[in-house]
């Protein structure tokens, strides 16, 4: 039902290409740190066109909605407690913020498998997000770390429609000694339902799932993913049972 892909020996990574990646980076930090510093630089007192402002430039540094309206309600509580009244002064202010919001985060990664009544259940990491996003990739290095803890890997091609994608992960299996598992075509589910199947079979300790990039907008993308989700869970519950 599925295939172990095997491919010639794996070229060496893009380094050009990692780098141009960094300096976007790079420059899109520096651009919005810059913005900041103009915001907070320029004086006059807390109001709200300077949240307004402030608040643009969240979002145009793809923050996020949600992430935004928490921060911006956070900080209004802030200033509002600390009775601040200079644009001066919300500098410091928004870095507590933002440290309050992603320390919850900053947790190390427990990957461990577990057995429920004498039965294997690998631990399954589906990576989505939108297109270009680097999922492939950092699939690539997760093995790589996870092994470094000790920890099994296998690689599920649940990409389905970006052309070679399958063949990229392949190079990724191949640079970590990792299985990759794949179809020569169809359904995302299906891919991922195997590797699972095919994790708990082996005593696999973690299966990391390849997805195809999608934006929230496509709907029928986002009921694809729903769909993923629902099969890793039934998949993880029967090899549980």
């Amino acid at each position: 039902m599925f295939s172990l892909l095997k491919k010639n020996p794996p070229e060496a990574p893009d380094t050009k290409s990692n780098n141009g990646w960094i300096a976007r980076l790079k420059s899109g930090l520096a651009r919005t740190g810059n913005q900041l510093s103009d915001l907070f630089g320029r004086g006059g007192k807390i109001d709200d066109n300077l949240y307004e402002e402030l608040e643009t430039i969240l979002i145009t540094a793809d923050v996020g909605m949600d992430a935004t309206n928490a921060l911006l309600a956070e900080l209004r509580r802030r200033v509002k407690e600390q009775h601040l009244s200079e644009a001066a002064q919300l500098k410091e202010a928004l870095a507590c913020c933002l440290l309050k919001l992603l320390k919850p985060l900053a947790q190390p990664l427990q990957a461990q498998p577990i057995k429920i009544n004498g039965s294997h259940k690998p631990f399954v990491i589906m990576l989505c997000g939108v297109n270009g996003a680097g999922k492939t990739t950092s699939i690539g290095k997760l093995a790589k770390y996870l092994q470094g803890q000790g920890l099994s890997v296998l690689l599920a091609a649940g990409d389905t429609f970006r052309a070679a994608a399958r063949e990229q992960l392949m190079t990724w299996g191949e640079r970590n000694n990792v299985t990759v598992i794949a179809q020569q075509s169809g359904d995302a589910a299906a891919v991922i339902y195997d590797a699972v199947q095919a994790a708990q079979a082996r005593n696999i300790d973690v299966v990391l799932a390849d997805t195809a990039g999608r934006l929230t907008t496509q709907a029928h993308l986002m009921e694809e993913i729903k769909k993923v989700k629902r099969v890793i869970a039934k998949s993880v519950a029967r090899s549980a049972a």
